[in-house]
């Protein structure tokens, strides 16, 4: 009797792990499904990039639509859900991306957003002022961004961006910790670079 209760138990076991692996695959596809999704909606969008937003460059004040006049164009967008200091914290990672920026001259720029929560704007302000950035970051304390591009996802994944010369995205995802990722993004900017600033027709 006690092994057949025992039986019973590894049986409603197994069917609850086999349920739950289920219900987790089931989960897995419809995210994966909606992030498709959207990232079919978002790609060939216009970005409105004509903002009075300043930042320190070279010891000078710029604002984004001046720094954006360059053809190309990655927008990285911190939202406010993250943890602002912490990401500010991190940019000496892009050193390389940057590099290749400035390689470019005025043909590409990376324009670095964040919209901070009120919360977090003056330790953002701080995190700034100690870090001492070489490269302009632009802070949108009242999501001017956001209010101007209503078809910016909420996924984190689709806040990173190319955009062509009409502003309009061509290449989405974080190329930060995919090298993979990083060389398709040089190859489409030199693609755009040899056709007057868009892509190609295939």
């Amino acid at each position: 009797m006690n092994i057949a209760r025992k039986y019973l138990q590894i049986v409603k076991i197994s069917i609850f792990f086999a349920h739950l692996s289920f219900t987790l695959l089931l989960f897995c596809s419809c995210a994966n499904n909606r992030l498709i999704k959207e990232l079919e909606q978002f790609m060939g969008q216009e970005i409105n990039l004509s903002s009075d937003l300043s930042a320190l460059w070279e010891e000078k004040e710029i604002t984004l639509s001046d720094f954006a006049e360059a053809p190309l164009k990655l927008v990285v967008w911190y939202d406010s859900l993250g943890c602002t200091s912490c990401d500010v914290s991190r940019m000496y990672q892009w050193s390389e991306m940057i590099s290749y920026a400035d390689s470019l001259a005025e043909s590409f720029r990376i324009v670095y957003l964040f919209t901070p929560k009120k919360d977090n704007l003056y330790s953002l302000n701080i995190t700034l002022q100690a870090d001492k950035l070489d490269y302009p970051i632009f802070i949108d304390q009242h999501a001017t961004f956001v209010k101007q591009n209503p078809s910016l996802s909420k996924n984190r994944q689709l806040h990173s961006f190319l955009l062509d010369k009409n502003n309009r995205v061509v290449l989405v995802g974080n190329p930060l910790h995919n090298p993979s990722l990083w060389s398709l993004y040089k190859r489409t900017i030199q693609k755009m670079i040899d056709n007057d600033g868009v892509l190609p027709e295939q």
